[in-house]
């Protein structure tokens, strides 16, 4: 029992304390108690509602996170494609793939997030709101074909649920599953890696689990792991799809087996630390800006059997020098946009065309040889290579656009183009020369 006595003393069952002595007790007490409640905050799993959604344009969703009461701050990684309020109410804007990011403390959740293109059939849209991951390629009719069925498209091969193969390691969360770190999706009968959740430095990606083959990383796989510096694929692994390793902060080194023939979009994209990669002699192209912003990459070989580069793949990119196969026969744009480290860079014998801006601010380039298949060359390609001395063109009748070769690419109307200060080393009497007397620039001949 306790009770108050006038100003100074407290009666608890029968006795007298002062008044001052008991406010310090229940002060440790519930001091005490927040510590448990702190403890046992920090002992539940805290998790995202959910991993992964496929959205569409347009449609909104909650995300929580349960097992604690701190205060939670939201972010997505890119705003065009979703965005989300203090509240973690996420919007779909337009067709893509973003990060839904939880920050609480030092603790970061992740919540990949997929939007499509909306469509007429609401039902088969939303999918009943449940965690799946539609593939890039799903298109608005394949999905609007489906009316019987509420399971979405990936690679035109239908999800089946996992062999029950008698572990007990093995949970399926949504159409995913986790085996061990592990997170996979199975695709008739064989698995994807769709996530990973350990804290290793480095991993070998298995090529089986739980005796089920493993044939390709799924796109976002690792996308913004702070831990991994080396990963090594194992063989039978087949492709490395879009932003599998995209800002991978401190991954070093990369090690892909003969099996892989595939490499997606921005697979690397932003991985800053990448010193090493290798290309397989399987893989016939290179996607969109796999390799942009890996600034500490110096250099890479490329597979004889190379046909295809999209643009920007090296944008930004520490690469020193190059050797284009010659399957390779159009340069894309902006390939090697701002690499300011290249030094040199040997074309493909057979190159009919090199895109706008693609060595533009390559600062270090000095010369470069461009073969006599060369057909057309886009807008800025050298724009901003000060260092340039001397461009050699075989080819005679070469479609060359504006501004080509400017010391400033961004000029203003005012200033107007300044060119650079380099030789053109070219055919006498063919469009070349007319080119480098229009901008002023010293034209040798070529020497048989």
């Amino acid at each position: 029992m306790l009770k108050l006595i006038g100003t100074k003393n407290v009666l608890i069952n029968g006795g007298y304390m002062n008044k001052k002595k008991i406010l310090v007790v229940l002060t440790a007490m519930i001091i005490s108690l927040c510590a448990v409640f702190v403890t046992v905050d920090a002992a539940t799993k805290v998790k995202l509602t959910k991993k992964s959604v496929a959205m569409y344009e347009g449609d909104s969703i909650f995300l929580k996170v349960k097992g604690t009461k701190s205060k939670i701050k939201w972010s997505s990684k890119n705003k065009k494609v979703a965005v989300v309020t203090k509240k973690g109410k996420v919007k779909a804007v337009k067709k893509g793939r973003t990060v839904i990011y939880a920050k609480f403390g030092k603790k970061v959740l992740k919540c990949k997030i997929i939007v499509n293109e909306k469509v007429t059939n609401k039902d088969v849209i939303k999918n009943d709101n449940k965690d799946t991951i539609v593939n890039e390629t799903t298109t608005k009719e394949s999905i609007t074909k489906e009316t019987t069925t509420k399971e979405p498209v990936k690679e035109e091969i239908t999800t089946k649920k996992p062999v029950d193969n008698g572990t007990d390691n093995e949970e399926e969360t949504n159409n995913n599953i986790t085996i061990g770190k592990w997170v996979v999706m199975d695709l008739d009968g064989r698995y994807a890696i769709e996530g990973y959740h350990g804290s290793d430095k480095e991993i070998t990606v298995p090529n089986e689990l739980n005796g089920v083959k493993v044939w390709l990383i799924d796109s976002d796989a690792f996308m913004d792991n702070m831990d991994v510096e080396k990963v090594v694929v194992s063989y039978g692994i087949q492709i490395v799809r879009s932003s599998a390793f995209e800002g991978c902060d401190y991954l070093k080194t990369v090690v892909l087996p003969e099996s892989v023939t595939g490499i997606g979009d921005r697979a690397f994209k932003n991985c800053y630390e990448l010193e090493s990669v290798n290309v397989p002699s399987g893989v016939e192209t290179i996607g969109e800006e796999t390799f942009m912003g890996c600034s500490s990459l110096t250099s890479i070989q490329l597979p004889d059997d190379l046909e295809e580069i999209d643009s920007s793949a090296f944008n930004g990119s520490g690469i020193t020098n190059i050797v284009i196969p010659d399957k390779v026969t159009a340069i894309p744009s902006k390939i090697f946009m701002n690499c300011t480290k290249l030094e040199s860079i040997t074309l493909g014998k057979k190159t009919k065309s090199i895109g706008f801006c693609a060595f533009e601010n390559c600062s270090s380039l000095k010369n470069i040889v461009l073969p006599e298949t060369l057909e057309r060359m886009g807008m800025r390609v050298f724009a901003g290579c000060t260092s340039l001395e001397s461009v050699t063109i075989y080819a005679g009748e070469v479609d060359i656009l504006n501004d080509v070769w400017i010391k400033n690419p961004g000029y203003s109307k005012q200033e107007g183009p300044i060119p650079l200060e380099c030789t053109i080393v070219g055919v006498k009497g063919s469009l070349v020369e007319v080119y480098a007397i229009e901008y002023g620039l010293k034209f040798e001949e070529i020497e048989e």
